[in-house]
């Protein structure tokens, strides 16, 4: 009888890996508590994509990470992101009268600064240079 390979467990997964990704793990989880109940195959799926962008080590990834926000499978996220930044971050007081164009303001201002990576229904905003 051929013995069938047992599936990979959470904390089996997380043994197997290198001491820095476990390290760079533990970052993702404790400044995105949602990873906690991902299975072992996405969270490596998310730090492929972050090694993509250079990000491969815990520090890194704090250095990097920004926010995020619940994807709303359009672009309105990046307007989110802007207006976040200008009226939380900032402390910035508009008045109720002003109009603005979030969406735009990401496009021309802030674009370049951020990379994004969309991910289990989340979108994460990340600083270029970290």
């Amino acid at each position: 009888m051929i013995a069938m390979p047992t599936a990979t467990t959470g904390a089996t997964w997380y043994d197997n890996l290198t001491e820095q990704d476990q390290e760079l793990y533990d970052m993702i989880e404790d400044r995105c508590p949602e990873f906690s109940k991902l299975n072992g195959r996405l969270c490596r799926e998310f730090m492929d994509e972050l090694s993509e962008y250079g990000v491969t080590t815990a520090e890194q990834f704090e250095d990097a990470f920004f926010t995020s926000f619940s994807y709303a499978h359009d672009e309105s996220h990046f307007g989110e992101f802007v207006e976040y930044i200008v009226t939380e971050i900032n402390c910035q007081e508009l008045p109720e009268f002003l109009v603005i164009d979030w969406q735009e303001s990401w496009y021309r201002n802030y674009r370049h600064d951020f990379f994004t990576i969309e991910f289990n229904g989340e979108v994460y905003f990340f600083h270029n240079n970290f």
